[in-house]
């Protein structure tokens, strides 16, 4: 029996081992060569090398102290010399470490060159070395002794020369000083004797000359740099003294006698006991001590360097003779490893020749093999027969890959035979199949097709396969739907999924196929395979159900057209209802008809608020609104929303914040109209649905997809009763509200969101909102608004530089305050509590507190114990939150909440002395409108204190208008705070007001003033029409006295009068506007007076009422409400100065707004009841609750009609 063969693994295996023993071989001698080769790099690296760094740096250092003497020899005074001998310390150190080293590593023994034969000579060297580094030392300690008398006695001789100098000034002024004073006179004629005062100012001219010449000289010597100079110097002073003394001696006594010590003091400088000659001779001596020993600190120094380097040169010299032995060893290693080499590479090419011929040459026989079979027809596989070099009848590796080959070979011809039965299986089950396929060439031909696919097409398969058509051809001309997915890029996957299209058969009909379209290839070329479901029968049934959605559409906006037409002819009798209830109002009733007539008026004015709401939503939903494109202000149109509504808020004892990125721009173009009455709207119904917290009207800016517009988002947050997700749903739907329960509580028609919901889809924009029920609800909308023209450059940095502390308890406030303080360039620190605050109050560097919310009254006593000069700026937020009491260490500013961006920088500003009081600001009374920035200010800031919102906002308007930048306060307390800042020359001022009223707010102005030359202008501003006011507001130290309704007329004539002019003393005439005096009844009194709000407002009598006037009537109207409600109460109750104060609030409000029978019957009521007539009381106070519903009748018909010169009479009578 034969031998087993070696298998191919063994023989290759066997290769591989021989080449590893010679590569084994060749690293034992590379071993070898490395163990050599350490040996003589670690005599060198730890025995040389060491000694020879240690005397490099040993030569750097001696180099550094040899600097010494040059750095010591150039200090300018003792600290810049102590320090230069501290650093001498430290590098003397160092040297004497370097030393020690350096005999480490060179002595006997230690491997050094004491082993070479130069061991004598290197110790010999670092004895001399070390004497060297002593004698240096010395000479430094000297040289430092030396410099340190030359700094001294410069030190005293600059301070001579400061005194001489001012001694100089001093004559000249002694001069002037005697030249004013009046000289003797002759007692003869009592006339002065010229000749005699002649020679006595010729004798002062020379003794101040010859004074001064010797100063001059004395100077001139402290920069002389010879003795001889000295000399030269010291008679020439001996001589100007002399001359100075004659001169001084032919002065009058007296004035002799003053001038002797400035003659003294000369010749004590120049000849005393330190005299100045003998001080810079010895400077001069120091100098030239002070190079000798710098010259031989340099002659020292080079000696040590030298020795240094030639110990460093002997170092290297043997360094040099190790490495010349180390590169013969390493020429030996590298022949040795060469011929390892070439002993490896003659053995791998024996052992390559032998795989080769009985491994390579085997393989490739049955690669020929492997290849006959793939190129092989399949219908011939079958009979394939492998060739007979195929070593099949080899017992080793290769020979069972052979015999592999053949398993291979029968197996595929079974499988050829089962994918053939699979192939018609599937062709049955597509022709069977409900869905359409067919596969497309890129031509457009039909290649393959089912039945269902033809019958799609409307035409015989056999006609189908073959022909073009658009059902298998993608990107064709076929009708497609808009559900489907869009054609997708790529170069194969899907193309479209579920796309619906329409397909036109030959006989004119036509039917829809959802279809997914999907790349492939057929018979070896790129194909389209269609898979197509017929949908007819579903677009048939959209296809009705869009004609009724058409025809729904038509029936609302017939609907919505209807409901325009009814309210406009609703109006119509409903103004005549409230007109004949108004007369009735004016006939002889008892007390029950007029409760019955006030009521049905209150009735009918709600019912037209209503009907105004409908009408909105009709013509919004008709399509008859058209929306402005104008220029506004963002940042204006949201504050003033807030300024308008913040009574309300304070009202409730919440908080109303303003939160405007700096991303918004200053301006841009839209309806602002439309936009305020959203901002109301949402922020009106965030102020009723909460009763504690805060309500936050946040924008910003973002990029839009439209060119050169902003994408403007604004969100109004509040910390109300929330909504939950069903109330969600319905809330943008007319007529509806979260649920029942908040309809009962709150009120509400349930339009407002309707009807901004409707405005934010005319202007292509979104509305939304997020709600937590108990948490509170964030209603926000987004609209693109066109870039407006805005030339302004960018704003400065007024506050940069200044670090501010922000102390509020509210965490939302105190962010805001932050940013707006860092838009200014401030660097911001944030309080959120007391103590906090206190910590960085202690550790100082605060320039400017702002406080807020409750931590205000806390933390001002902390901040005045930091010092009067700390500037401070108080918020008040109408909620009580303020400081109770006046701070001892200065008063700060203050600010009503909701702060303005720019009102907040430009206080402080003023408050830390970045901007001046007169300068145009940029905002510190609350918001900028469009009247201050079309009349530049023009008489400075001027302080109101007024407590009814309504006054507020009509004052300030006013003022504007006229070019005045305005600060508000809203009681006496806050207005005085304010005044303290020392910026306001006129103060305007209600009398009756909260906290502290107006006369007792003259009176405290005028006690401060008292002694100081501070005047301030005070105006009285009231709706007391009782006599006896003028008198009292003049008693009370004021100037000037305004009746309400105040005009443009009459507060432009007190500005002229009172800031024009020097203010008169308060014993002056006082000229006080018209005052009401007609009885409420009286038939000629308008329900409202246009030419007044026209006058009060601006513009002539044929100017139009304006859309900011419009809001300020309808502002009236929601805070004027509950000043009524609270005078009836106050009655009822029998609280009568209640009901006088909220009466007189009231009355001044109506002439304010020009509601003349509202304010005569306000004030009627507050007469009687000054008066006692408890029966006249009743019926005034009838006539008030009567008035106040034609008040709001009319000014709702002045909006919806939009008249241009006046009313109807209809409305207004």
């Amino acid at each position: 029996m034969r031998s087993p063969r070696r298998s191919v693994a063994f023989r290759i295996l066997a290769g591989l081992t021989v080449i590893g023993g010679l590569a084994a071989a060749t690293s034992v001698v590379a071993v070898s060569l490395f163990s050599r080769f350490h040996q003589g790099y670690e005599q060198i690296a730890t025995a040389k090398v060491p000694g020879l760094v240690a005397a490099a740096q040993l030569v750097q250092q001696s180099g550094a102290v040899a600097a010494i003497a040059p750095a010591l020899v150039a200090a300018q005074d003792q600290t810049a010399r102590e320090a230069v001998m501290a650093r001498m310390g430290d590098q003397i150190v160092r040297l004497e470490q370097l030393m020690a080293r350096l005999i480490a590593h060179g002595g006997p023994g230690s491997g050094g060159p004491a082993n070479g034969g130069h061991g004598i000579g290197v110790q010999a060297d670092l004895g001399e070395l070390d004497r060297r580094k002593n004698e240096l030392v010395g000479t430094l300690l000297t040289l430092n002794a030396q410099v340190r008398q030359q700094l001294a006695l410069t030190a005293e001789t600059n301070a001579r020369a400061q005194a001489l100098a001012a001694l100089t000034g001093r004559l000249g002024a002694a001069e002037a000083r005697e030249e004013a004073a009046p000289w003797p006179m002759e007692t003869r004629s009592g006339l002065p004797d010229a000749e005699a005062a002649e020679r006595s100012r010729d004798a002062l001219e020379r003794w101040r000359r010859d004074l001064t010449a010797a100063a001059t000289t004395l100077l001139a010597a402290l920069r002389a740099d010879q003795d001889g100079q000295l000399d030269g110097f010291r008679a020439e002073t001996r001589a100007a003294l002399d001359n100075a003394a004659a001169a001084l001696a032919l002065l009058p006594p007296d004035r002799a006698a003053r001038l002797q010590p400035l003659q003294r003091e000369v010749e004590e400088a120049a000849f005393g006991r330190s005299p100045l000659f003998t001080l810079r001779a010895a400077e001069l001596s120091l100098q030239r001590a002070v190079k000798r020993s710098a010259a031989r600190n340099q002659a020292v120094s080079d000696q040590l360097v030298g020795i240094v380097s030639d110990y460093f040169l002997v170092v290297e010299q043997d360094v040099a003779r190790r490495s010349s032995e180390f590169e013969r060893v390493i020429g030996d290693g590298k022949r040795a490893v060469i011929a390892m080499a070439l002993l490896s590479i003659l053995g791998a090419a024996a052992i390559f020749a032998y795989i080769h011929r009985n491994v390579v040459a085997r393989l490739r026989r049955l690669r020929s093999a492997m290849q006959a079979v793939e190129t092989a027809e399949p219908a011939a596989m079958p009979d394939l027969d492998l060739p007979p070099a195929t070593p099949s009848g080899s017992r080793d590796e290769i020979g069972e890959m052979a015999r592999a080959l053949a398993y291979f070979v029968t197996t595929i011809r079974a499988r050829e035979s089962a994918l053939a039965d699979g192939e018609r299986r599937l062709r049955t089950i597509l022709e069977q199949s409900p869905v359409g396929v067919s596969i497309g060439r890129t031509d457009g031909t039909v290649a393959f097709a089912n039945a269902r696919a033809a019958e799609l097409a409307g035409r015989p398969l056999d006609a189908f396969v073959g022909s073009r058509h658009a059902l298998a051809l993608p990107g064709a001309s076929i009708s497609r739907g808009g559900t489907g997915q869009q054609w997708e890029a790529g170069n194969g996957g899907v193309l479209v999924r579920d796309a619906e299209v329409a397909v036109d058969r030959p006989d004119g009909s036509r039917v829809w196929a959802l279809q997914t379209l999907q790349r492939t290839s057929f018979e070896g070329e790129p194909a389209v395979l269609a898979w197509s479901y017929d949908i007819t029968a579903r677009k048939q049934a959209e296809e009705a159900l869009r004609a009724a959605k058409e025809q729904a559409e038509i029936a609302a906006r017939s609907k919505a057209e209807f409901l325009a037409t009814m309210s406009h002819e609703i109006r119509t009798p409903m103004n005549g209802v409230l007109g004949m209830l108004e007369l009735m109002a004016l006939t002889p009733l008892d007390e029950e008809q007029c409760t019955l007539v006030s009521t049905m008026r209150e009735s009918g004015a709600a019912l037209l608020r209503i009907i105004d709401d409908i009408l909105d939503l009709s013509k919004i939903e008709a399509g008859k609104l058209e929306l402005e494109e104008l220029d506004l202000r963002p940042a204006e149109l949201v504050e003033g929303v807030a300024d308008l509504l913040a009574p309300q808020a304070h009202q409730k004892g919440l908080a109303l914040i303003c939160d405007i990125d700096r991303s918004v721009p200053a301006r841009l173009r839209g309806d602002s109209g439309r936009l305020r009455q959203i901002l109301f709207n949402l922020t009106g119904n965030a102020i009723k649905f909460t009763d504690r917290g805060r309500v936050v009207l946040r924008v910003h800016a973002a990029g839009s997809t439209r060119q050169d517009h902003v994408s403007l988002h604004v969100a109004v947050q509040d910390t109300g009763i929330g909504i939950g997700p069903e109330g969600q749903a319905r809330l943008f739907q007319p007529f509806s509200q979260a649920d029942s329960s908040t309809t009962r509580r709150f009120g509400g028609t349930g339009l407002g969101l309707a009807i901004c919901t409707r405005l934010i889809e005319r202007m292509g924009g979104r509305i939304g909102v997020g709600s937590v029920p108990g948490q509170g609800s964030t209603f926000w909308f987004t609209v693109d608004l066109p870039r407006g023209k805005d030339a302004a450059m960018p704003a400065p940095a007024p506050l940069a530089g200044l670090a501010v502390l922000v102390a509020d308890d509210d965490e939302v406030q105190r962010d805001v305050l932050a940013r707006y303080l860092e838009q200014g360039g401030a660097t911001v620190t944030a309080a959120a509590t007391v103590a906090d605050a206190a910590s960085r109050l202690g550790r100082g560097g605060v320039g400017l507190l702002v406080t807020g919310g409750t931590m205000a009254g806390r933390l001002e006593p902390l901040a005045g114990a930091c010092g009067p000069g700390l500037p401070r700026l108080l918020l008040g937020d109408g909620r009580g939150n303020g400081p109770a009491v006046a701070s001892p260490h200065g008063e700060p500013g203050a600010l009503v909440q909701p702060v303005h961006r720019t009102a907040l920088i430009r206080a402080a500003a003023l408050l830390t002395g970045r901007a001046a009081p007169d300068a145009e600001r940029a905002g510190v009374a609350a918001g900028t409108g469009e009247e201050e920035r079309d009349n530049p200010p023009a008489y400075g800031p001027v302080l109101v204190a007024e407590d009814h919102p309504t006054n507020q906002q009509v004052v300030l308007r006013q003022l504007r208008r006229l070019g005045c930048t305005v600060d508000l306060a809203a009681d006496g307390e806050q207005a005085l705070a304010a005044w303290r800042i020392g910026r306001h020359r006129l103060v305007i001022t209600d009398c009756h007001m909260p906290v502290m009223d107006g006369y007792e707010l003259a009176r405290r102005i005028r006690a401060e003033e008292d002694g100081t030359e501070r005047r301030t202008a005070i105006v009285a501003m009231t709706a007391n029409a009782l006599s006896g006011e003028m008198e009292r507001c003049l008693a009370a130290g004021m100037d000037d006295y305004l009746a309400k309704p105040v005009t443009l007329v009459q507060l432009s004539q007190v500005l002229a009068r009172r800031l024009d002019a020097t203010p008169r003393p308060p014993e002056a005439k006082m000229e006080p506007g018209p005052q009401p005096t007609r009885p409420p009844d009286e038939p000629d009194l308008p329900v409202l007076d246009l030419d007044h709000l026209r006058e009060t407002f601006g513009g002539g009598r044929e100017d139009g009422i304006d859309g900011g006037t419009l809001d300020m009537m309808d502002f009236f109207i929601e805070t004027t409400r509950p000043t009524l409600d609270r005078v009836r109460q106050a009655l009822d109750a029998g609280e009568m100065e209640e009901a006088r104060a909220a009466a007189h609030s009231a009355a001044g409000a109506a002439r304010t707004a020009g509601a003349q029978v509202l304010a005569a019957a306000c004030t009627a009521l507050e007469r009687a009841i000054v008066d006692a007539q408890l029966e006249e009381v009743e019926r005034h106070a009838r006539a008030m609750a009567a008035a106040f519903p034609e008040v709001e009748k009319a000014i709702h018909a002045l909006r919806h009609t939009k008249e241009t010169v006046s009313l109807p009479e209809e409305s207004m009578a």
